[in-house]
This record gives C-alpha cells, structure tokens and sequence, in this order.
C-alpha cells in the first residue's frame, strides 16, 4: 500500500456468515484475514469471545499466541453495553461504567490497545471513563455510525470531551456508511424480492440519485409497500458531506470501512471510496481502516472471501 501511514485490518464480522455455519473457526478466520492481505483485526467480542463479557485468562492467552502465530496486530475489541443483561431492569450507571472497566481490562490482556463502544453510553459517563483510560493506558472510542453526524447535539458533547479532556485517550470510530450514497445491489435484489416492481424502483432510483425530493418520488404510482420502502431509502441514504471528516480525523484512532458488496477492486458504487481515501491521506490520518463487510445482512451465500481480497485492493487503489 502506497501510503503506509494508513494501514488495512479487517472486522472478524465481515466472516460472520463463514464463522456461522462453522465453514470456518476463529483461527481459520484469523488465517484467512492475513492470506488476504490485511495486517490486523477486530473482534466483536459478543460473537467470538468466549464467555464474554468474561472470558478466561486461559483463551486470552491463547488468542494472544493466534495473533503472533499470523502475524497480525490486535486492533480493535468491540464491546457491547447490554442493557437488558438483567430481566428486572436496565444496568444502572455504575454497572455501566463497571462493565466498561472490564472490557477494557480483557482486551488489554488480549493485546488490544482500544475498545471500541457505543453511542448508547451517555457523555455523563463517557466523562467518568477517562481516569480508568490513563490508569490502564486504553483508548476508548464511540463508533459515529448512520444516522448520526458530528452536529448531532449528543456527538457535540462526545466530541468535545475528545478534543479536551478525553484528547489522548477518548476517540471517535467514523463508519464509512454515514457516507453512503445509495441502495447495494445487495439490497435493490431484496427490494425486488419483496415485491417493488422493477420499473418502479429503477424510477426511484433515478430520483434519489438525482436528488430530487421525495415528494416527487412519492407522486409515483406506488403501492403501499413500495412507497414505505421510497420513503426508508430517502431516509436511510442521504449522506453527510465528506469534509466533515477534517473535524473528526484529530480524534479518530480508527475507522470502520463498511461495505456491501464489490463488483470487482476497482470501485464501491455506493459508498464513495474514491473520494474518502485520498481525502483520508490529505487529512493526515494515521491509522487502520478496518475492512467491514455486512452482504450477509442480505445474503448469506456471497463469497466473502473473493469480497475481501476486492476491498484490499480498492483501498490499494486509492492510497
């Protein structure tokens, strides 16, 4: 990869259809990942961690051994604040902030430098977590995933405790799909499947990509179904401007590179990696994008394999 300052990993996620139907294990996973062309991972610990939220020294050693035996670099632990572990109520804050300390506490035995969270941790204690970051040199980050975008009142607060007190050790995770244009082939071929009629979708397309409103759309002879499914595309693909990465880049120890589905290595349709990565470099950034393929959403017979070598070299492409 040309610029070396921006590395490639990959979300053990993007496997999770091979990982499933136990086509592969975990360590096949992890072999897989490197034969790719990737040099580090993350793991969402729910899925491949055994007896999360507490797992045992003994499989932490030996994820630890996985790591070198492929020579990969432990990126990323993606946690989870499970609300409804209890069936009387929802975790209180100290539980909360307890839970945190803990996944911190695993994944720095496992050798990762970072936990990945989520926005449902509120600023009041995303505040408290920073002394329990110092203390055990861990960063600690929110992913900004669709439809949020740095403007939203509660990213405001995030992103102000990043760039002062939290500077250092509080950092934002961008997921490319808040930059996603339009519908994956993925997703048109299930809208099909449900019943929108082709020549009516191709016609909603064309609007939606031609940005007119929606209202235009709506005019449209639609069905009930198809007009509910106009209105989520409207709603779900109306990206942020790429230039709100400039406020996010100082914070940002790692991204999230979603994906569908790639036709070849050449060029996403949907998410504009074309424009992203040069920006990425130009920004300065330094750091692992982690490739994450979601096509099983949609379809649990993609080759995700062929996916990922794809995605290497995209991002080769552009970098």
């Amino acid at each position: 990869m040309a610029n070396n300052k921006i590395q490639l990993s990959a979300s053990l996620y993007s496997l999770s259809s091979y990982y499933i139907k136990e086509i592969f294990s975990l360590e096949e996973c992890l072999k897989a990942i490197r034969d790719y062309g990737f040099h580090g991972i993350e793991i969402v610990a729910a899925q491949m961690v055994p007896e999360y939220p507490s797992p045992s020294d003994k499989w932490l050693g030996e994820f630890k051994e996985l790591m070198v035996k492929y020579d990969l670099k432990p990126v990323c632990y993606s946690a989870y604040i499970d609300y409804g572990i209890r069936s009387d109520r929802d975790l209180n804050t100290e539980e909360i902030i307890q839970f945190t300390v803990n996944d911190m506490i695993y994944a720095k035995k496992a050798g990762f430098g970072l936990v990945r969270t989520q926005h449902s941790i509120t600023p009041e204690i995303y505040e408290r977590m920073i002394p329990y970051c110092e203390k055990l040199d861990m960063k600690l980050a929110i992913e900004m995933h669709h439809p949020h975008h740095p403007h939203v009142p509660v990213w405001e607060k995030y992103l102000e405790f990043m760039n002062t007190k939290g500077k250092g050790y509080l950092g934002v995770v961008p997921d490319f799909g808040i930059f996603q244009l339009r519908p994956h082939k993925l997703l048109v071929e299930r809208l099909k499947k449900a019943g929108f009629r082709e020549d009516r979708l191709e016609k909603v397309l064309e609007l939606h990509s031609s940005r007119a409103p929606l209202g235009e759309a709506m005019k449209l002879d639609l069905n009930h179904l198809e007009a509910e499914f106009t209105g989520s595309i409207y709603e779900k693909f109306n990206p942020i401007n790429i230039d709100e990465l400039a406020a996010l880049i100082p914070v940002t120890p790692y991204i999230h590179g979603k994906f569908y589905y790639l036709e070849n290595g050449d060029m996403d349709e949907c998410i504009p990696y074309d424009r992203i990565l040069p920006k990425l470099a130009e920004l300065g950034y330094e750091g692992y994008i982690a490739a994450e393929y979601e096509g099983h959403h949609f379809n649990m017979e993609i080759d995700v394999p062929e996916q990922l070598k794809r995605y290497v070299a995209l991002c080769n492409k552009y970098l």
